[in-house]
């Protein structure tokens, strides 16, 4: 007997596992804005209602040893934006454990866009730096150039290869050398 053939799944079969995974991928980016600019954002903040009252009243705790005064309001702005952080690699955790258990590859431009030892979101400049390093001798040699990403949360590098395909197709190559060898005889 000859083993019966499973038919393939279809292009859109996993549809909605994608989306699901770029949803994933936009929450974790919308609560790392949210988290850098809190104000902007539309995030709870809270008033003192003895401020509104009283109009000479201190912002600030009072202060017992000798220490700096910590303004009421900043000290939760900074619990919720360390939790809003949080909850950016929570998503990030979540996206990875959903392709890796619907077995899904995540597209290059993704799998790049966070840390994968810490989930942290890479944005340039504020949780990462890109640098492009050639350790060839005097950088001659352009097919060197790696592009190293440094997490700034957990300081993993990362190095990608910034070099073309190796060889064109066969078919390019030809087209190339046609209109070259081409000569007219008179």
């Amino acid at each position: 007997m000859a083993k019966v053939k499973v038919p393939k799944e279809g292009k859109n079969s996993k549809s909605h596992l994608k989306s699901r995974l770029e949803y994933l991928q936009r929450a974790a980016e919308y609560l790392q804005s949210v988290s850098k600019y809190p104000d902007h954002a539309g995030a709870a903040t809270t008033t003192d209602t003895t401020v509104a009252t009283e109009p000479s009243a201190p912002k600030y705790n009072s202060c017992a040893n000798n220490e700096k005064p910590i303004d009421a309001s900043t000290g939760q702005g900074r619990q919720k934006t360390k939790t809003l952080t949080n909850l950016s690699r929570v998503s990030i955790s979540h996206m990875r454990g959903v392709s890796l258990k619907t077995q899904t590859r995540l597209p290059i431009p993704m799998k790049r866009s966070y840390c994968k030892r810490c989930d942290t979101l890479m944005s340039p400049g504020i949780h990462c730096t890109h640098q492009i390093i050639n350790h060839s001798r005097g950088g001659k040699k352009p097919w060197a150039n790696v592009l190293v990403v440094r997490c700034l949360v957990c300081s993993t590098e990362k190095r990608f290869p910034q070099t073309d395909r190796k060889s064109k197709k066969l078919k390019e190559r030809r087209d190339k050398s046609q209109p070259g060898d081409q000569t007219d005889v008179l």
